[in-house]
């Protein structure tokens, strides 16, 4: 857990290190073979109906089980472009999200009740109160693990409504930031690129001041 501003600066710190080399990586991979490749994933997955459903099928088991978020919406833009992309990432995430949340309380609650007994109490008060805010402030920060707030969220049997409809709501900014961005990988996609980097000063910026105003206790896992 996040318990402090220089920790909370260091992950973001480091979620921006490894944003830039990702972006610095895909711009060197794509460079040359970029004409190449969008055709053959386009041919993989087309920008249809038949397509978007296959990309959710795909994505959301990923997103249950771990898979970053902003890889989802990188992944969804670069395909399907910024608007559609921003679309079936958070269809997928909420999806993979509702998935970890009910595995979790399914499997793993009475075991952690035993194992955990006081923390796993202390979760469950804190996400009984104001679930809908805290679920969507949490999902605004973009350091920790969504797939870790899942299952500590359905260990400590949450409501399910308020914290998939906060999450819903909170995934969006950075699924517009990062579908952006995968929209400016493809080839002539730099307005897309400069947009969505200065969409993420600002996202940063914003869950600086959110953190320091409202979340320090939070659990960001």
């Amino acid at each position: 857990m996040i318990k402090n501003k220089s920790t909370f600066k260091l992950a973001l710190l480091t979620t921006v290190a490894s944003l830039l080399l990702a972006i610095t990586l895909a711009t060197i991979f794509f460079g040359d073979y970029g004409v190449s490749i969008q055709l053959y994933l386009n041919a993989l997955i087309p920008k249809t109906l038949t397509g978007a459903l296959t990309f959710i099928l795909l994505l959301t088991p990923a997103l249950a089980i771990g898979l970053p978020r902003q890889i989802a919406a990188l992944s969804a833009g670069f395909l399907f472009g910024a608007g559609f992309g921003v679309l079936l990432a958070t269809i997928s995430a909420i999806v993979g999200c509702l998935i970890t949340l009910l595995l979790a309380r399914k499997l793993l609650s009475n075991l952690v009740e035993q194992q955990y007994p006081e923390p796993l109490a202390k979760v469950s008060y804190f996400f009984s109160h104001h679930t809908f805010i805290k679920a969507l402030i949490i999902r605004l920060v973009p350091a920790g693990s969504n797939f870790l707030t899942n299952v500590l969220a359905g260990t400590a049997r949450t409501p399910i409504s308020p914290f998939i409809f906060g999450s819903a709501v909170g995934f969006i900014p950075q699924m517009t930031i990062f579908s952006l961005m995968g929209a400016g990988l493809q080839v002539n996609g730099q307005q897309q690129m400069m947009l969505s980097l200065v969409l993420l000063v600002m996202a940063l910026l914003l869950s600086g001041y959110l953190y320091r105003k409202n979340i320090k206790r939070l659990p960001l896992i």
